[in-house]
């Protein structure tokens, strides 16, 4: 409502340059101040409300679209999508879990330079591969996430998944925020590494009676 009348206000016959310039920045302090509050609401809300079949693998694929999409990618940047088996069968929150890998993705387009690619794989992966301090009786299902930028600032690295923590222009640092809380939500791990080459994340969610389609 707020930027509705001012649009309309700045928008007059009557209006000045200087009420059109200040309109212009009422506007863009307005939707900045909204994007903020919906991502706070977002995280303030991250709890697993449904809990149901999905396919991890379709959730990779359909997270790698949506974030492709975004405007505030860099120019021709490509992602790259490999699943590995026709079903990656998991029992969640489908939108949760869609929205923590939408994050990643995003932010891997938004750390990318112009024309190189953004890499996400989604498999299974077997107890004895597990990475040390993660153990799941039954293995994990493994969403990763890698990008080719210049890393994450050493000032944030040891409070990355802490709300607001960012070093993006005009970011608020609630992206990755919800995306651990999702996947905490879930029973699972999110792990990083990241150096001057690139960034990965690497998303590791339990595999169960139930997501494995085995008789409980």
């Amino acid at each position: 409502s707020i930027q509705s009348a001012v649009e309309q206000m700045s928008r007059r016959p009557a209006a000045t340059d200087d009420e059109r310039t200040l309109g212009n920045l009422i506007v863009r302090e307005s939707g900045r101040l909204s994007r903020v509050l919906t991502e706070f609401l977002d995280f303030a809300r991250v709890r697993v409300t449904r809990m149901e079949p999905v396919d991890l693998g379709q959730i990779a694929r359909g997270a790698a679209t949506l974030a492709l999409a975004h405007p505030s990618r860099a120019e021709n940047v490509r992602v790259d999508v490999q699943v590995d088996g026709s079903v990656l069968p998991f029992l969640g929150d489908e939108d949760l879990l869609h929205r923590a890998v939408y994050n990643l993705v995003l932010n891997a387009l938004q750390a990318s330079p112009a024309g190189s690619t953004v890499h996400v794989s989604a498999r299974a992966v077997e107890r004895a591969h597990l990475p040390s301090g993660v153990s799941f009786d039954g293995g994990a299902f493994e969403i990763a996430v890698a990008d080719s930028g210049p890393g994450i600032h050493p000032d944030i690295a040891e409070r990355l998944f802490e709300p607001f923590s960012t070093t993006k222009p005009g970011g608020t640092g609630l992206g990755l925020a919800v995306t651990h809380r999702a996947i905490e939500a879930h029973r699972g791990y999110v792990l990083v590494d990241s150096d001057g080459a690139g960034t990965r994340f690497t998303v590791l969610l339990p595999r169960t009676p139930h997501s494995t389609g085995e008789p409980a």
